[in-house]
């Protein structure tokens, strides 16, 4: 199997990368930091310019695509500035639709699969992680209605959603935060946040199963935290379920009681 792999350089996309290979599969990997993984192809691309990735991958034979690049910052809404705004949706959601538009015509002749990694902030929206959590739950949409158009023509799409990883990208995601706004003190409770309710090989292998199972699912969710919250979230009544979500940040009963 040919798989094209983005956010290559990443975290769980370095995992994914070498678990393909292992299997016996052909790797593209694409990233905007330039890395080299054994056995991977790999190349230097911004996933927002539809242009360079259509050059990239025009004609090549493409059995199935993993989306596994993201970026955010930690900020509150009222002080994200549009152009902050926008650059989380480039980053997180479009440059998902770049890659999909310019493979899936190949997909659908190979009777491929598309896997898209988000993030449970997808299914509950953090504070101060709302930009983020705006693009991730639009996976929801753009996957849901991917998969019910494409699915009769025999690709499968699925969405994985892992809770807080290990990645280094929660790490840095609080070093742009206004210092001097009207949430200083809570921006600088993210300083050096480093929560993991999932390790980054756990997140690899529900990929793994997703491009790789003869029947995947439409959504795997991993870890404790991305199964229990949107289910607590059905039952509780939301001003509730919201003094629970503020609880589990840095400085909350929840935050110190788990995913440390």
């Amino acid at each position: 199997m040919r798989v094209v792999l983005t956010g290559a350089a990443g975290g769980i996309g370095r995992r994914v990368a070498r678990r393909l290979v292992e299997q016996g599969h052909t790797v593209v990997g694409i990233d905007r930091r330039a890395v080299v993984l054994d056995g991977v192809e790999t190349h230097v691309l911004d996933l927002t310019d539809g242009e360079a990735v259509r050059d990239l991958l025009a004609g090549q034979p493409v059995d199935a695509l993993v989306t596994a690049a993201g970026w955010y910052e930690v900020s509150a809404i009222e002080e994200c500035s549009p152009e902050t705004f926008r650059r989380h949706l480039e980053s997180n959601l479009v440059a998902v639709h770049t890659v999909v538009h310019a493979v899936l015509p190949t997909l659908r002749r190979r009777q491929g699969r598309v896997v898209v990694v988000g993030s449970s902030t997808g299914s509950v929206a953090l504070p101060f992680h709302g930009a983020y959590s705006t693009a991730k739950a639009g996976l929801h949409g753009y996957t849901d209605s991917l998969r019910r158009e494409v699915e009769p023509r025999g690709v499968d799409v699925t969405l994985v959603e892992p809770g807080p990883t290990r990645t280094g990208l929660n790490e840095s995601a609080a070093r742009g935060a206004d210092d001097d706004g009207a949430y200083a003190e809570t921006h600088e409770r993210f300083r050096g946040y480093s929560p993991q309710s999932v390790t980054p090989e756990q997140v690899a292998a529900s990929v793994l199963t997703a491009a790789t199972a003869d029947s995947p699912r439409a959504r795997y969710r991993v870890g404790g935290r991305a199964r229990w919250l949107p289910r607590l979230a059905a039952v509780v009544p939301t001003r509730l379920f919201d003094r629970i979500v503020r609880a589990g940040l840095p400085g909350g009963l929840l935050g110190r009681l788990v995913d440390r």
